[in-house]
């Protein structure tokens, strides 16, 4: 493809990293050569218009579709995720997703109006995703995740981190909670623990060139 960021590539590697690995079975994946409408070298304008820092633009792809669904497998622990990316150029037009649920409260409907998805999971249909929220005020945005059956919750992330993340975790199911304020010790989320903590016994195998200790001290500290 041409005329890919270095960001760009980085995803690229990380889609290459899932299917060349043994343990993993990739079950959807697209990369599509297209480029966001708006370029990054309108990152200015749209920092003015949408109230975001124009920095941001340096953790967004720019490929117009990029994301996989994969799975682990035997003899590695069962683990599952999915990632699916809007680059920022695109995501600061769109509309704020749909918040009729019953899950979500009247209060999570207000902070939803100002909501843009970054990162979702069309591929299974899980209806989580993470989106940025703009405001007035520009600068760095929020970030905030709905795992769409616990309703909406702010994460202890800004967007670069996030997508540095995420690129860590692969998508895997669930990973945003360490960064929630959810509580992890609950029953309820009991089977959110057991993804990440899956999580953090197969990628340090399959992935060793990554660093996982911090997810590791991060959810020692929140149990």
């Amino acid at each position: 493809m041409a005329n890919l960021s270095a960001w760009d590539q980085e995803w690229l590697r990380v889609q290459r990293e899932l299917r060349e690995s043994v343990g993993v079975e990739v079950i959807n994946e697209v990369n599509e050569p297209a480029f966001a409408e708006n370029s990054h070298n309108e990152a200015a304008d749209l920092r003015d218009e949408a109230s975001v820092d124009s920095s941001l633009y340096r953790k967004s792809v720019r490929i117009t579709k990029i994301g996989s669904q994969w799975q682990t497998v035997e003899p590695y622990p069962f683990v599952t995720g999915e990632f699916y990316l809007t680059p920022l150029t695109d995501v600061v037009w769109r509309d704020p997703p749909d918040f009729t649920s019953l899950f979500y409260t009247e209060r999570e409907e207000r902070v939803g109006k100002d909501l843009r998805v970054i990162d979702a999971c069309p591929f299974t249909g899980a209806g989580s995703f993470s989106a940025i929220r703009l405001r007035s005020s520009g600068g760095n945005p929020e970030l905030w995740f709905s795992d769409h059956r616990r309703g909406l919750w702010r994460m202890e992330l800004d967007y670069t981190t996030y997508m540095d993340l995420l690129r860590l975790t692969k998508g895997v199911f669930g990973w945003q909670h360490l960064f929630t304020r959810a509580p992890l010790g609950h029953d309820e989320f009991q089977t959110t623990v057991k993804w990440i903590t899956r999580m953090l016994d197969a990628l340090p195998r399959l992935f060793p060139d990554y660093d996982y200790s911090p997810l590791q001290e991060r959810l020692e500290a929140r149990l």
